[in-house]
């Protein structure tokens, strides 16, 4: 006879799904990598690091799909999936908010209003082109090495305002119209932008680059000067702008005029610069060589561009260094500096800060929160709205 009181059949405990805390221990380590990158990684130039840094919002995506999963590991009692989607949730959302809460702060106190809606619009334009040919004009052959440089004419037709641009790159790299974005925004707030080449390591003998690169910067000027009057510019109004080592070119460009340390690679007049724009740029090469910020990337390109280390090549380092010529007189000049740089550090700038304070030479200084080297590149970046806001107000003035 059938059992007319079956025993229930036993039923085995629910296996616990594997798919939350996988999901949520993963997002807690992209929380943790970008949080390690944006506050503690030091390398040069690190391209995850370096976009981080410019566009810190796109995290908060991290953060919500982290959120998500919170939401269910607390609907499904799941605690250690709960933790760990809670853990990336806190983590990411201070890896993109703080940085933004730091940049905001210092435009504030700048006088430099930034907005999200440029941040948002710009967030995938990157300021890195290539030359125009359409632009371009051969101003000088030294040691038989065609010079081009392309020129961008002013939108004011009124205006006699000129810009020489540097391109930076280590002394060895980079391209003239490099950084268009530049050239499109100095055009439209009126200055003709002359954006050069030079002579850089690879293009002459092994330990000269370091001559070749100031005298031919020194050559544009002195043929901008000598074309004024067909560009329509006033010689006595050429500002000069670059960025790495372009900042130092153009520091050199205008710190040495009139001194006998580097003459135009052409056989023309020097001319004179009225203001300069200092982005991230070397300043003082033994302290940058041999400093406790130092970096062997750093050493190992002014060693290809000098011939050798501070140590054997002294001179040539001081000789290459802007805090050589600091005296009073100086042309005006603004310096943009990145607090999260390590591939020219910030102390160059805050030396270069404090000896034209000391020199009494007018200047202007903006370091930035957590923003790495070559930050303009992103354009829409707000390290790089507060920059640009400082270079037009500057060159607006000083220009």
């Amino acid at each position: 006879m059938p059992d007319e009181n079956p025993q229930p059949a036993k039923v085995s405990p629910r296996r616990r799904g594997w798919f939350l805390p996988t999901v949520a221990i993963l997002f807690l380590l992209l929380a943790l990598a970008a949080g390690w990158l944006m506050f503690f990684d030091s390398q040069p130039m690190f391209l995850p690091a370096t976009l981080l840094r410019a566009y810190p919002l796109h995290v908060l995506l991290l953060s919500l799909l982290a959120l998500v999963v919170l939401g269910f590991a607390l609907r499904r009692h799941r605690w250690p999936a709960a933790t760990a989607a809670g853990l990336a949730v806190a983590l990411s959302a201070a890896t993109g908010l703080v940085p933004m809460a730091a940049a905001g702060d210092t435009a504030a106190a700048a006088g430099v209003q930034v907005r999200l809606g440029e941040y948002l619009a710009n967030a995938a334009s990157a300021n890195f082109g290539k030359p125009d040919p359409a632009r371009t004009v051969r101003y000088a052959t030294p040691g038989g090495h065609g010079l081009d440089m392309d020129i961008w004419p002013s939108e004011d037709a009124n205006s006699r305002k000129a810009v020489l641009l540097i391109h930076g790159g280590g002394w060895s790299g980079g391209n003239r119209g490099m950084t268009p974005e530049w050239n499109r925004l100095l055009t439209r707030q009126g200055f003709t932008v002359f954006d050069i080449e030079y002579r850089m390591a690879g293009d002459v003998p092994p330990g000269t680059a370091w001559q070749a690169t100031v005298s031919d910067s020194k050559c544009a000027l002195a043929w901008i000067t000598a074309n004024a009057a067909k560009y329509r510019i006033d010689p006595d109004r050429i500002s000069v702008f670059g960025q790495s080592a372009g900042g130092h070119l153009a520091l050199m460009t205008a710190y040495t005029s009139g001194t006998d340390a580097f003459k135009p690679s052409c056989d023309l007049p020097e001319g004179r610069i009225r203001s300069a724009v200092d982005f991230y740029g070397p300043y003082d090469l033994i302290a940058f060589a041999t400093g406790p910020d130092g970096t062997d990337a750093g050493r190992s390109i002014l060693n290809t561009v000098l011939g050798g280390s501070a140590a054997e090549q002294t001179e040539r380092y001081r000789t290459f260094s802007p805090s050589s010529y600091v005296r009073a007189g100086l042309p005006p000049t603004l310096i943009l500096q990145g607090e999260r740089d390590f591939l020219v550090p910030q102390s160059q700038s805050r030396l270069l800060d404090e000896a034209l304070g000391k020199a009494g030479v007018p200047h202007r200084a903006h370091f930035l929160p957590y923003t790495d080297h070559a930050f303009d590149v992103g354009w829409g970046s707000y390290q790089t709205q507060l920059a640009r806001s400082a270079v037009t107000d500057f060159l607006a003035e000083r220009g």
